[in-house]
């Protein structure tokens, strides 16, 4: 959604939007109490927290798709917002392209009018009707109308969509694929503030340095949610982190800014532990003094206790650790492939033959759009193959964890979902599994839908670390998770005796423990130069 607005022309000490004791629940859970926040013209905004804290409600708030509880959120008057919503609705009908051309509706709707007056012989003799076209006319060419195509193209070029065909029809796109055409209609509209939850998620390397290159030129503020900290950390001028039911601002990117609130956090627990040791000094005075003759001076204490505003405890984080737990396998070739060919109705990718070993760590690699994924699914079984081979081990035994978040019974609970998954398993283990994944208390016995993305994210990696594998494939499984649970992840792949087969678009993630990268762009590159040579 956008809101028209006038531009700032650069002023950057403007205030865009203010939060003002902004209070907002999710049923008993506070997620934001009395919080404060700035939003200047031009302020480039990385939004961080844990999993959970309230990182996509936030930008929701802002947009008004959902109302505080308490509190005022206030725009400057006629701003105009690029909102990137996974759930928006589109016109499935349209093409890429002419899905595109909406976010310039207003400019040939004026083309419209003008073609009119032009068009009209009566319209096209009054000095009036041709002073308006003229008005548009100068109005088109300050947008730059005439280079509409121009700006679609170089748009979708930078993002990867015509890699997917600018015909294809929105109805054909996979999710990954509506993601980013969505990103590119709302960069697009040139809004005067971005609000843009996970813009990487569905992005390779090549595009995201690209989207990088973007926002770092863009004039406007934008405020953007993400996990990949060294994306946030190439973007961002400002950090907006939420922790503790409230927003704290920082200068600077996100390796600064967390080295601030490190000292922060420290300040703020000698306070608490200060403030906890007076409360329960007043509290022991009262229960030993509530009658008798110091009666009059306890209830001076209780007065005194009513009134101290309480800070909420520091978080006691437990470390996050887990396992995958790894079945035996004799086998020397976990997965071998033969002339395999991947696809839909028509071939993604030259024939693949491929050989993965027992306890081989393999990295799939390649732009985003080039198949990857189909080729994880094909692997697995979901997708049959066009032609070809694939020989699996006769011992296998599977663990796929797929990118979409997708739940059959979304009103199921994770402590249900685990109990689906693993016979035998009462509630109290199936709490204590998810527990070591950070998923704790009430949030194990919520739908799974009402999770965050990051909740649900450890839901499914908890359910997959109950199951014995000797192989695990797993297609983009760091989207939504915060630093201290990618970290843990990454230590159980390590550690893991099985077979991976993995799909990441973070660099970081992959970067110093597997075994092999299988670079898809390379082997179109070498078919296509034995086509040649041939």
């Amino acid at each position: 959604m956008s809101y028209t607005a006038p531009r700032f022309f650069g002023v950057k000490t403007m205030s865009l939007l203010n939060l003002k004791s902004v209070t907002y629940h999710i049923g008993d859970k506070a997620l934001y109490q009395n919080a404060e926040f700035t939003l200047l013209a031009g302020e480039h905004v990385g939004v961080t927290g844990a999993n959970g804290v309230g990182k996509s409600t936030l930008l929701k708030l802002l947009q008004a798709e959902l109302l505080p509880d308490e509190g005022d959120i206030i725009w400057q008057p006629a701003i105009k917002i690029g909102y990137l919503d996974q759930h928006a609705q589109m016109n499935d009908l349209l093409s890429v392209y002419d899905y595109l051309r909406t976010a310039f509706s207003e400019l040939y709707l004026l083309e419209a009018q003008m073609l009119d007056i032009y068009a009209c012989s009566k319209k096209s003799t009054q000095q009036s009707q041709l002073n308006r076209a003229a008005m548009i006319q100068t109005k088109l060419e300050s947008q730059s109308f005439y280079v509409i195509d121009n700006k679609i193209n170089a748009m979708a070029e930078g993002l990867g969509i015509t890699a997917f065909g600018m015909q294809t029809q929105l109805a054909k796109l996979s999710g990954g694929q509506r993601h980013k055409v969505m990103l590119a209609r709302i960069l697009l509209l040139l809004p005067d503030v971005l609000l843009l939850d996970e813009p990487t998620n569905y992005l390779d390397v090549i595009h995201i340095k690209w989207l990088t290159e973007y926002l770092n030129e863009f004039e406007g503020a934008f405020m953007v949610v993400s996990h990949d900290q060294a994306f946030l950390n190439s973007i961002a001028t400002n950090i907006c982190d939420i922790d503790r039911q409230t927003i704290r601002k920082y200068k600077g990117n996100v390796a600064k800014s967390m080295a601030q609130k490190a000292n922060d956090d420290a300040a703020y627990i000698k306070q608490y532990q200060a403030q906890k040791k007076h409360i329960d000094k007043l509290e022991l005075f009262i229960a030993k003094n509530g009658a008798g003759v110091n009666a009059s001076i306890a209830n001076g204490r209780k007065k005194q206790l009513t009134r101290i505003e309480r800070l909420v405890p520091p978080k006691q984080n437990k470390p996050i650790t887990f396992m995958f737990r790894s079945s035996t396998s004799n086998a020397q070739e976990m997965l071998k492939t033969l002339d395999l060919v991947i696809g839909y109705s028509r071939p993604l990718l030259p024939a693949i033959s491929l050989t993965i070993m027992r306890g081989e760590k393999v990295v799939i690699t390649g732009f985003n759009g080039i198949g990857k994924s189909t080729l994880l699914k094909t692997l697995v079984g979901e997708l049959a193959p066009l032609s070809g081979v694939i020989a699996l081990s006769p011992v296998l035994q599977l663990g796929y964890f797929e990118q979409e978040l997708y739940w059959s019974y979304p009103e199921a609970t994770p402590v249900n979902l685990l109990k689906s998954v693993c016979d035998g398993l009462d509630d109290k283990t199936a709490r204590e599994q998810l527990a070591r994944f950070g998923v704790a208390g009430k949030l194990a016995i919520q739908p799974i839908e009402s999770l965050s993305g990051g909740e649900q994210t450890k839901v499914k990696l908890c359910c997959l670390a109950l199951k014995p594998t000797n192989l695990l494939v797993l297609d983009e499984p760091t989207t939504h998770l915060d630093m201290e649970v990618k970290a843990a992840l990454k230590q159980a792949l390590m550690e893991y005796t099985g077979t991976v087969i993995i799909v990441s678009h973070e660099q970081s993630f992959v970067a110093d423990w597997p075994d092999r990268i299988v670079d898809i762009q390379s082997i179109i590159n070498t078919q296509y130069a034995e086509v040649v040579k041939g």
